[in-house]
């Protein structure tokens, strides 16, 4: 099943957000991990610019961000964490790898189940096991 039209405008007006107001740290198409907290300062940060988002609408595009395929690659691969001025701000830990290893493998899965379900069903096929005795 191809992604809803609804679910792509959600992932355009995120990628829109983040990439527009915090680039150093947002790039959907080379994710670096980001520093552990980052959801405060993006917070903080649009408060001090008067920028027009809540609370929930940086939750809801981060959200949409780390949860993608590449962000949790680019967290099983990493050790740097980044900040939002792009800066170090902080290591991956073993255990985050392994739970971002968990996830992409979880992703594989989910994306290899909606191939299957996207491709079309095989014409019926005439019964072989019959014999005609």
């Amino acid at each position: 099943m191809p992604l809803s039209e609804a679910k792509k405008q959600k992932q355009r007006e995120a990628k829109a957000v983040l990439e527009g107001f915090w680039g150093q740290a947002f790039k959907f198409n080379q994710p670096k991990p980001l520093k552990v907290g980052i959801l405060e300062d993006m917070v903080e940060d649009a408060k001090a610019r008067n920028l027009p988002f809540d609370l929930e609408i940086i939750k809801a595009a981060l959200k949409l961000y780390v949860h993608r395929y590449l962000y949790q690659k680019a967290v099983r691969k990493g050790s740097e964490r980044i900040g939002l001025d792009g800066q170090p701000a902080g290591e991956v830990t073993d255990e985050q790898k392994a739970y971002a290893k968990t996830q992409t493998k979880n992703l594989d899965g989910k994306q290899k189940w909606r191939k299957k379900a996207s491709q079309p069903q095989n014409e019926a096929k005439p019964d072989v096991t019959q014999s005609d005795a």
